[in-house]
């Protein structure tokens, strides 16, 4: 066996290490590609999945003629199971769900003004045949999560007894074509970060100077940071305050998400679940070990993740739904506890966040005012 020289050694072991730093991607491609492929891209997929099982629950029940109400329980369900994996991307504020109005296919919210229950029984009253071409051509209002969610929970008009009248039929078609159409939303986005669909995935991932949306890996990651901010923004304004009254003790519940489903906290809780994901790329290489490996930013990383547990425990201790308890008192103080959290939470990745990792947001909180 001949040994080498201790120099000659050295120098193998060096060009080793060289080689082996050349082949491995820098910490913000890996960051971006990891985010992509163990958070982002499974989102969409969960979601697609939840959507054809809603499709098919909607058909099983409208050919169901001896055991309706379990299969009526079995649809509200799965409803909500989609409904869980839609808060799940809700937040992100890139790529194709932003394009031609897709979210709001998916969900037309809030609605001030009872709009989905008046654009939903128009298309009932009307005489066109109702199919997914028909819903295409329907307004957002009348389509996705939103239009189901008055089909299936409506204390009047979701109740089982409205498929057993004269009109049942024409409801079943419409209920059907409504899950139909959304399935198809749900599939399209999906497909749109495939490698053989749109492959939006390399566009996020793969940030350069041909590429028109992320020309540095900066924009790319300060994109991702936006998502998690607005998600933030959205879950103690939107979700919380506004509805709740929780800054001015002025509640107004029917603005509160899913409302009619009594789904608004379990959507939260998803929601929260999903950004803290985000954040992590899930089991990957995320912000968080980007922070701490490739910034030196270990304490608030660290400090970010506590963060996020201490919400997700607060949202786990508020009981019953927000609507029927938004006068109750220890209700509104768990809620308000919460909405601290969150704020606390949003105010790191907008503050301090953007300044360690060295980008810009977008972001404005005043957005969707």
């Amino acid at each position: 066996m001949t040994l080498l020289k201790p120099s000659l050694f050295l120098a193998t072991v060096l060009s080793g290490l060289t080689l082996l730093s050349a082949c491995s991607p820098a910490p913000e491609n890996k960051l971006l590609a990891e985010t992509t492929r163990l958070s982002i891209v499974p989102g969409y997929r969960d979601f697609a999945d939840a959507s054809h099982q809603l499709r098919e629950a909607s058909e099983h029940f409208c050919a169901q003629t001896t055991e309706q109400n379990a299969a009526y329980q079995t649809l509200r369900t799965t409803w909500q199971n989609t409904a869980t994996t839609w808060a799940a991307i809700q937040p992100l504020q890139f790529g194709p769900l932003l394009v031609d109005n897709q979210a709001w296919k998916i969900q037309f919210w809030p609605d001030r003004k009872n709009l989905v229950a008046r654009k939903v029984e128009a298309l009932l009253k009307g005489d066109e045949p109702l199919d997914v071409a028909r819903i295409e051509k329907a307004s957002v209002v009348a389509q996705g999560l939103s239009a189901l969610e008055y089909l299936l929970f409506d204390e009047k008009a979701g109740q089982i007894d409205r498929y057993k009248t004269s009109d049942g039929q024409r409801r079943c078609e419409l209920l059907i074509a409504t899950s139909a159409h959304l399935e198809g939303v749900a599939v399209h986005l999906h497909t749109a970060w495939q490698t053989d669909g749109g492959n939006y995935a390399d566009t996020f991932s793969q940030p350069g100077k041909n590429n028109r949306d992320f020309p540095e890996s900066n924009v790319a990651i300060g994109t991702l940071l936006d998502s998690i901010v607005y998600g933030l923004e959205l879950v103690k304004r939107d979700k919380l305050e506004r509805p709740l009254g929780l800054a001015n003790n002025k509640p107004q519940i029917y603005l509160l998400e899913w409302w009619r489903s009594r789904y608004s906290l379990e959507a939260i809780t998803a929601n929260l679940a999903a950004l803290q994901r985000l954040y992590k790329a899930d089991s990957g290489y995320g912000l968080d070990d980007y922070l701490t490996q490739a910034k030196g930013e270990k304490a608030l990383a660290d400090k970010i993740e506590r963060k996020f547990v201490e919400a997700l425990k607060l949202a786990s201790e508020i009981k019953g739904d927000l609507f029927t308890s938004a006068n109750n008192d220890d209700t509104l103080k768990k809620a308000a506890a919460l909405s601290k959290a969150v704020t606390e939470l949003e105010m790191l990745t907008k503050n301090e966040l953007p300044a360690a990792l060295g980008v810009t947001l977008s972001f404005n909180s005043s957005d969707g005012d």
